[in-house]
């Protein structure tokens, strides 16, 4: 971080962030973001987006030596620095977004995770929110849950752990691998995220069969990340821009990605894809499994056990109110 004269402006400060998402589409929300940001500080504060200029897993340490100011993307991202963070990307069987953002922003999750961030030394800031992915690309169609007992398959975070449990042999491919790995028959299914992204990546010209809904992850949430020093050194006048800019990111994100669905489920028809959705069968089973591992998982660290009773406590009361609320 460092400050420098710009024409015009006394004092501006710059940062770089580093965006850990896909280019296309959300890893755009980033360059909005930052967009957003020079244009409510007057100026001030320019927020330079480089593309994966530091992969996930090398996040906190380039934010702690610095050599990075913050990082555009999602808590998942570094889930194998802290575990505990991969539930507030979404988690299987959870919130959709609008309720994951009543969660974070007024129900309990944000303190939560605040506190996870704070044993590492680092600051989020609650960004977007995406819709539910796609339940999975196939070569051939799934009809039991003995299907997937041996199969290979590109999956990710806590819905990888559930697959895994059912026999799935799982591989965390980059997305420019995914296709290649359908292909040669490394692998016969994928999940990776929205129908817009996946579509974009050349999945549907490979793998004919997507499933619904989306179980794995119902909501993605986006943020900015950066050392709680970086936070502390900012004045009043820039903390109030980078939140007055996420609250912005917030409803655009929400808002275009629904849209963006809408156009590749069309794109994603008329290339010949069939858009299955799951046998109960198999998603009741899924459940359990999810609710055997976030079992498992909260025994073992307290911060998170912290996090999830804070969502049942949410999800409880939230659900009375929808139920109420609203017709199904």
């Amino acid at each position: 971080m460092f400050a420098g004269p710009v024409a015009g402006e006394t004092d501006v400060l710059r940062w770089r962030m580093n965006s850990l998402l896909y280019p296309k589409h959300f890893g755009e929300a980033g360059e909005r973001f930052a967009e957003m940001v020079r244009r409510l500080s007057g100026g001030s504060f320019v927020i330079e987006v480089h593309d994966r200029l530091v992969l996930d897993q090398d996040s906190f340490g380039a934010l702690n030596a610095r050599l990075i100011d913050a990082v555009w993307g999602s808590a998942g991202h570094h889930h194998r620095e802290d575990p505990a963070l991969t539930i507030f990307s979404g988690f299987p069987f959870g919130p959709d977004p609008a309720g994951f953002s009543a969660w974070m922003e007024a129900g309990g999750g944000g303190e939560v995770l605040e506190a996870i961030y704070s044993r590492h030394g680092l600051k989020s800031l609650y960004c977007g929110i995406l819709p539910a992915e796609g339940g999975g690309w196939f070569i051939k169609p799934l009809k039991r849950v003995e299907d997937f007992d041996g199969l290979a398959m590109r999956s990710f975070g806590y819905g990888a752990r559930v697959l895994r449990e059912l026999g799935v042999v799982s591989y965390e491919l980059s997305a420019e691998d995914i296709r290649p790995a359908l292909e040669s028959g490394l692998i016969g299914g994928a999940e990776f995220s929205l129908p817009a992204i996946d579509v974009e990546l050349g999945i549907a010209e490979v793998a004919k069969h997507l499933y619904f809904p989306g179980w794995q992850q119902p909501a993605t949430s986006l943020e900015i990340l950066m050392p709680e020093r970086t936070w502390a050194a900012l004045t009043d006048r820039h903390k109030a821009v980078l939140e007055a800019a996420c609250a912005q990111s917030l409803a655009q994100t929400a808002a275009d990605a629904a849209m963006q669905q809408v156009a590749a489920l069309d794109r994603i028809r008329a290339a010949g894809v069939e858009l299955r959705v799951w046998p109960n069968e198999i998603l009741v089973t899924l459940r359990q499994t999810w609710e055997e591992i976030i079992a498992d998982e909260v025994a073992r660290d307290p911060l998170l056990a912290k996090a999830w009773q804070s969502y049942l406590r949410f999800r409880d009361d939230y659900g009375d109110w929808q139920a109420r609320a609203y017709t199904e």
